[in-house]
């Protein structure tokens, strides 16, 4: 599937330093790790 869509979001230095340590961590860009944990909200119930 295409990815068309794009998604801006306001990070503070502190968070931004700890997605881009993870993606590292992971050789994975920042992108991907919030792509990943999008997916992994559909697989979560509802409370």
């Amino acid at each position: 599937m295409a990815r068309t869509n794009v998604f801006k979001v306001r990070l503070t230095d502190e968070e931004l330093e700890i997605l881009k340590a993870y993606a590292e961590e992971k050789q994975i860009t920042t992108a991907e790790v919030v792509r990943q944990y999008i997916q992994q909200l559909k697989f979560k119930k509802p409370s």
